[in-house]
């Protein structure tokens, strides 16, 4: 077993937007597939819904898989705008989305993430970074 001081904590999780998906019922929702730009492996399935005043904005963290899910809550004018500005976009270049967590995470020096139990963690913020050009 390693010792505590080979893990560090990680405050934010940067997400790298590899695929982005719209779906639109009686409410838009916006799915996207990301990888992580500061953890070394797995994946992360984001959705972006319409506020609800009884959900909150969270990370799911599971122990039996490598991916992660994000629930991010908005109001329609932001999912729209999101959405325009996500489709403006002419840049090769990823857009990155940093989620800073209430909750710290542990890491390796390699940048492996160390869960013991499924965890719930609250999103305090969060960070769009969408190159346009």
């Amino acid at each position: 077993m390693k010792s505590q001081n080979n893990w560090k904590n990680l405050n934010s999780v940067v997400l790298r937007v590899d695929n982005v998906e719209a779906i639109y019922t009686k409410k838009t929702e916006i799915i996207l597939n990301c990888g992580f730009e500061n953890i070394s492996k797995g994946r992360c399935n984001l959705k972006v819904s319409a506020n609800n005043k009884n959900k909150k904005n969270n990370l799911h963290v599971f122990t039996d898989k490598a991916l992660m899910e994000v629930e991010l809550y908005y109001s329609k004018s932001e999912i729209d705008e999101i959405l325009k500005l996500i489709f403006l976009k002419k840049s090769s270049k990823k857009s990155i989305i940093i989620l800073n967590i209430s909750d710290d995470l542990l890491i390796n020096e390699n940048n492996y993430l160390y869960i013991k139990n499924n965890i719930t963690i609250a999103i305090n913020s969060i960070d769009w970074k969408i190159p346009l050009t």
